[in-house]
């Protein structure tokens, strides 16, 4: 997708530092999770976009969510190559 969001450590921090601004208890992860999980919602709640059907947007977004955790958990910790051995092997023509 040209054009996407573009999503930045300093961009996350701004967000956390803002919603912590707004509760001190935004400093936990989780409490801020709620915060984004719930702005989100009120978002969507007033969209009126006719046949936007708001439950298949929620369900698209939570796959997308998943995606970003998964992408970022391989950026944190990136597979090891294999150690398998590998080759070609041919009986013994003896």
């Amino acid at each position: 997708m040209s054009g996407g969001i573009q999503l930045s450590g300093e961009l996350i921090t701004a967000v956390k530092d803002l919603l912590v601004n707004h509760d001190a208890a935004a400093d936990n992860d989780l409490v801020s999770m709620q915060y984004l999980a719930a702005i989100c919602g009120y978002i969507l709640a007033h969209q009126t976009s006719p046949g936007l059907d708001k439950h298949a947007l929620l369900n698209d977004i939570s796959t997308f969510m998943g995606q970003v955790v998964d992408q970022v958990e391989s950026d944190i910790n990136p597979r090891q190559p294999s150690q398998d051995a590998f080759g070609i092997w041919t009986p013994d023509q003896g």
